[in-house]
């Protein structure tokens, strides 16, 4: 079998109800093996077998048994600029339902005041409620027959019946009134998410759509999709770099918030990287493109966060499972409002037909009230509002529930290396305890770290080259994950590594443990060098602090969250940075297994815990987290592929913001579940004691959905990286 994935634009998309109605339309289609939906972007992903499924006939089948219009992204027709009537038709139509509701509604009132006769006027307005009817109803009724058809009661269902009990009581005002604010209901619902989708995208569609390419010693202005690696672009003061690419020439100042959140422009000039999306201060650039704009970091920010935007944060599906049954729960209210009371009546002697009449008409109301829309609506504007400001802060957040997560974190774990300090260690003293000099220590330790992946191995090697000493190349290496590593130089086999790893090894005399046990009280990290016979000395590297890290630690006890650092240095050097930076808790000598054990620890006792790290190392540790956050996502691709949340400018200080957005977040999402089921209950009371008729619910809805809506989009604020 072979799964694969299409993505379809659906006209119409933005609320439960259609998710509904597509969920229907290809409940049970041969090798559909799941869906999603992105509300805002009104988006539906399938994933299928290919070797049962024809996509492209996927979109005939949903607009056949939905009614809903669909095309496949990618494709011409879904790059076509949609048509009048589906951009203005809903428009159209409930203004001409609204216009023959004030004609019919006058008439009924004040027609024998006008000079018609009852008998004219009674007519008249009877045909103009009835045009108010069939106006508001030209969207409504077509897709209230799709679902019926499927014996699935979603809103347009729902308030067809509504409009159809209404004129079976002889209700023209009330039917059409119903029809009328239904249509203005839709129009603002797609208004308001329509208003989200363009604040949104603003956000992060920050590259410019030209650019100036050199060429043969001339400019010319090409769409910046024509671009390619390796071609030439100019870029002047003040505009929008328009590629990733190299400095060839010129120098200037780079405005890089868009990308990364920093506030202050960053220095760049020949030989630095740049990124689209930025701008360029006082200076004018020459830049050699990396490569295409499809492989630019901002286009993997965009697709990021609409991949992210697609996913639905836990508390988004336990809104819309509460929206799976509390539709029909109320349609069984509204049931027993239509027959308990009659059937009472008549057990009891009473009359039955007026009270079923006064009853049916209360249902009625029920009915409208059904409808989960504002409640449905509310989680995933807010989750995508959340997500667009983080990223307009250069913080990429993976998903809703990750930012769900970020918001319930009650302990962040911090890496040491490259996360609490700045991650280039130097080298601060050689030791020789054995045969040969400082300078053989240093050659032998330089070579086997100059094959290594690890941070103290390459300042080794650094320094080194630094002092001008020839490094020699390591056969046979092999790198002994959180220990060292041993190889050939020589053709003699050495160790570089930690003392519990000699130790381990069995090549650390007592003389040399108990002068590397004195060394390990200092400030740093020491790494020992061995040969088969025995130790060759030791050598410290030291790491300064970020300078931020300290205050960071500070502001995250004060939002209630306890610290803790985990490494694998001595305990003495790893006791000296945590009380130097504040953090609450430290674990030393730590393997990567260690780690993941911390972790869960502290999960466990304290709740849900984060791991900040830099994304490539440590990663079962980052994966063992509730949310791992990674540091410097500009300069590691890898960040962006591996973490949970990214931040692009490897500056601790978004870590506060960051808590305080997801905790913002999670309070935005419950204002709007209180206020759309709060509104809802109090309808309902009133409708059951006749006070509320079915306009007044109709409106009800309408306001709340606007509520919620415009309460979830000041999220975006947030995104402003001017802002605290």
């Amino acid at each position: 079998m072979s799964r694969s994935r299409c993505t379809f634009q659906v006209r119409g998309l933005d609320c439960e109800h259609e998710v509904g109605q597509l969920r229907a339309a290809l409940k049970g289609e041969a090798g559909v093996e799941g869906l999603g939906f992105d509300l805002i972007n009104g988006l539906m992903t399938v994933d299928y077998d290919d070797a049962q499924v024809e996509p492209r006939r996927l979109a005939a089948r949903v607009a056949e048994r939905s009614g809903l219009a669909t095309t496949m992204v990618g494709e011409p027709e879904a790059q076509a600029a949609a048509s009048w009537w589906s951009r203005r038709g809903l428009l159209a139509s409930t203004a001409a339902s609204g216009v023959a509701l004030g004609v019919g509604l006058v008439l009924h009132h004040f027609g024998t005041r006008m000079g018609l006769s009852p008998s004219t006027a009674g007519p008249a307005s009877a045909g103009f409620l009835a045009l108010a009817i069939a106006a508001g109803g030209v969207w409504l009724f077509p897709r209230a027959l799709h679902s019926l058809k499927q014996l699935r009661l979603d809103i347009d269902a729902l308030m067809t019946l509504a409009i159809a009990g209404a004129v079976a009581l002889g209700q023209w005002d009330e039917a059409a009134t119903v029809a009328f604010l239904f249509g203005v209901s839709e129009s603002l619902e797609a208004l308001s998410v329509a208003r989200a989708r363009r604040a949104i995208r603003r956000l992060l569609e920050v590259a410019p759509a030209t650019a100036e390419r050199i060429v043969d010693g001339g400019v010319e202005s090409v769409p910046v999709d024509r671009l390619a690696k390796g071609d030439l672009v100019l870029v002047r003061a003040g505009d929008q770099i328009p590629i990733d690419g190299t400095i060839l020439k010129g120098r200037s100042g780079v405005d890089q918030k868009a990308i990364t959140g920093e506030s202050t422009p960053v220095d760049r000039g020949p030989g630095d990287p740049v990124y689209a999306g930025t701008v360029v201060g006082d200076g004018t650039l020459e830049v050699e493109a990396s490569g295409p704009i499809g492989d630019a970091l901002v286009s993997r920010i965009v697709e990021q966060v609409r991949a992210a935007q697609a996913g639905r944060a836990p508390v988004e599906r336990r809104i819309s499972q509460f929206a799976r049954w509390y539709t029909p729960l109320v349609v069984v209210v509204a049931l027993l409002t239509a027959l308990l009371p009659p059937a009472y009546s008549w057990a009891t002697g009473g009359p039955v037909w007026g009270v079923f009449l006064a009853w049916f008409a209360k249902a009625l109301v029920v009915l409208v009230i059904a409808c989960p829309c504002a409640l449905v609506i509310a989680t995933p504007v807010a989750v995508v509002s959340g997500l667009a400001a983080a990223a307009r802060r250069g913080v990429l957040i993976k998903g809703g529930e990750f930012l769900e997560a970020v918001g319930r974190l009650r302990a962040i774990a911090f890496d040491k290396t490259g996360t609490l300090t700045l991650g280039r260690p130097d080298v601060v003293e050689v030791v020789a305890s054995g045969e040969g000099d400082r300078s053989h220590v240093l050659r032998i330790a330089a070579a086997l770290g100059d094959r290594g992946g690890h941070v103290l191995g390459k300042a080794i090697a650094r320094h080194a080259r630094d002092l001008r000493i020839d490094v020699p190349a390591a056969d046979d290496y092999t790198a002994i994950p959180g220990k060292g590593a041993l190889g050939r130089i020589d053709a003699e086999e050495y160790h570089l590594g930690s003392h519990r790893y000699i130790d381990e090894a069995g090549l650390c005399r007592p003389d040399f443990h108990d002068e590397m046990g004195r060394a390990e009280g200092d400030v740093g990290t020491e790494v020992a060098v061995t040969a088969a016979s025995g130790p060759l000395g030791w050598i410290r590297l030291a790491d300064r602090p970020r300078p931020e890290a300290a205050a960071v630690v500070a502001e995250l006890h004060d939002l209630g969250l306890r610290t803790v650092m985990l490494t694998g240095d001595n305990p003495r050097a790893a006791a000296a940075m945590a009380r130097e930076l504040g953090v609450g808790d430290q674990r030393s000598e730590l393997l990567p297994a260690d780690k993941v054990a911390a972790i869960g620890e502290y999960t466990r006792a304290h709740g849900p815990t984060g791991m900040v790290g830099d994304g490539v190392n440590d990663a079962p540790a980052l994966a063992a987290a509730r949310v791992s956050i990674a540091m410097g996502g500009v300069s590691s691709g890898a960040a962006l592929e591996t973490a949970d949340v990214v931040l692009m400018a490897d500056d601790l200080r978004q870590l506060p913001w960051l808590v305080r957005h997801g905790r913002a977040t999670l309070r935005m999402i419950h204002q709007n579940i209180a206020l759309a089921i709060g509104v809802k209950a109090v309808v309902l009371v009133l409708a059951l004691f006749g006070i509320a008729n079915m306009w007044m619910a109709i409106l009800a809805d309408v306001g709340t959905t606007l509520l919620v809506v415009a309460n979830a989009l000041r999220l975006l604020r947030a995104g402003d990286p001017t802002t605290a």
